[in-house]
């Protein structure tokens, strides 16, 4: 995650903004690991009275910063690959929560493979957030399209909605689309 954080931060800024505009007032966020939703903590509507739960550490200490936003960590034990807790302790939590609007970070997207991760704990732990979030958002930067991570989270048209990059490659979209993932595309970086 340090390593990513870095990366292509203007596109993972361009994603988040476009993902932020379906947030609602007074919704419970939950922001998965990852670098792009480390953007998107940065980029949250202001005074909307959200409460934000996160099972990372970068993320958490972007949210405390804001005085308009209530933050819930997670913890457990921290994966230092996946940048944020995933164990037994963390999902055991997060079963608590009832979450409206999750952000979820994925490694690869692909029609046929849907979303997956690298890591098998982390993937246990996003099926859960999936399964008690009434609305799933996932952002993906284009080098993540079409291609595949050995464990599968769900399918690409069980995500309520796949943020993609403005410059997003058409042939890739159309099989995500034909695949049943609900697209919506980002402005190009500012």
């Amino acid at each position: 995650m340090a390593a990513r954080i870095g990366q292509d931060r203007e596109r993972k800024l361009a994603l988040a903004r476009t993902a932020a505009r379906g947030i609602a007032r007074g919704e419970f966020l939950f922001l998965d690991s990852g670098s792009t939703n480390l953007a998107l903590a940065e980029v949250l509507p202001d005074d909307f009275d959200l409460t934000v739960a996160t099972n990372a550490i970068d993320i958490a200490a972007t949210v405390l910063h804001r005085q308009d936003l209530q933050l819930t960590m997670i913890g457990g034990s921290v994966h230092p690959a996946v940048g944020g807790s995933v164990d037994a302790d963390a999902l055991m939590q997060v079963q608590r929560l009832n979450i409206d609007r999750c952000f979820i970070g994925v490694c690869a997207v692909s029609a046929q493979g849907g979303i997956s991760a690298v890591d098998p704990t982390d993937a246990a732990f996003k099926r859960t957030l999936l399964s008690l979030s009434r609305v799933s958002v996932a952002m993906v930067t284009n080098e993540k399209l079409e291609t595949r991570a050995p464990h599968r989270i769900a399918g690409a048209k069980t995500i309520s909605q796949l943020t993609v990059e403005h410059d997003a490659p058409a042939a890739r979209l159309a099989l995500l689309k034909r695949a049943g993932a609900a697209i919506m595309t980002a402005a190009p970086p500012v």
